[in-house]
């Protein structure tokens, strides 16, 4: 009787060790190119009648499918991955998903290229979740490879005011002053070079350099500008 309770335990965890690859095996199985083409057409689908909640629901069913027939580094799987992102964007539920938007950017940046299109993409939805969570440090490298990646065609001098713009607000939210009033001197530059004569937000960007150098205490500066453009501002 000794041995017989001794060896079935033992029977029960061989059985246990070799059925787990068959039901992995299995699982595998389920899924093919065909089959997984079908989820992402069924979720392109909803997400063109911005069906988002659908979308999410077969995008989920879209990624597990990659997750057995693709490399987490290929191109199919960073891209499905970015999609579902979008789909939780489009349905205000940006906040379940952080850890996989860090994702979805690093393995884009990583194996895609920053310039790529998805890695475009996720950097845009990394960068509404962090200033969304007012995480403006962690934010700021984002803006920065923006800024980085435009070359120096004309019609990039818009998207680059953009991000200067994105960027000296991001350095006063984080107390940076320096950093921001060297990157309002640099917006105010080039926008003098796109647009010729100054308009009404080249006057807010004044005030706000005017601003800058009043928490600076560059008495200075703040009345060398205040001249400049005939400007009668007090630091408050």
């Amino acid at each position: 009787m000794r041995k017989r309770a001794i060896f079935f335990p033992f029977l029960l965890l061989v059985f246990l060790i070799h059925s787990v690859p068959v039901l992995e095996g299995r699982e595998n199985r389920e899924w093919s190119e065909k089959k997984l083409g079908q989820v992402i057409i069924k979720a392109d689908r909803a997400a063109r009648h911005k069906k988002w909640a659908r979308a999410i629901t077969y995008g989920e069913q879209m990624l597990a499918g990659s997750a057995v027939l693709d490399r987490e580094t290929g191109p199919r799987y960073i891209g499905l991955l970015n999609k579902l992102n979008r789909y939780y964007d489009k349905a205000g539920r940006l906040e379940e998903v952080a850890p996989r938007l860090e994702k979805a950017y690093n393995l884009s940046t990583e194996h895609l290229g920053p310039a790529h299109k998805i890695t475009k993409q996720s950097r845009i939805l990394l960068y509404k979740l962090l200033v969304s969570d007012q995480n403006y440090h962690d934010a700021i490298p984002l803006v920065m490879e923006n800024i980085a990646l435009l070359n120096q065609r004309e019609n990039d001098h818009y998207r680059r005011l953009h991000y200067l713009k994105q960027l000296y607000s991001l350095y006063k939210l984080t107390g940076q002053f320096e950093k921001e009033e060297q990157t309002l001197l640099r917006y105010l530059q080039l926008e003098k070079r796109v647009f010729g004569s100054p308009g009404k937000e080249d006057n807010k960007t004044v005030l706000d350099l005017a601003e800058n150098y009043c928490r600076q205490k560059k008495a200075k500066e703040f009345k060398k500008l205040m001249k400049k453009h005939n400007l009668n501002y007090t630091c408050p």
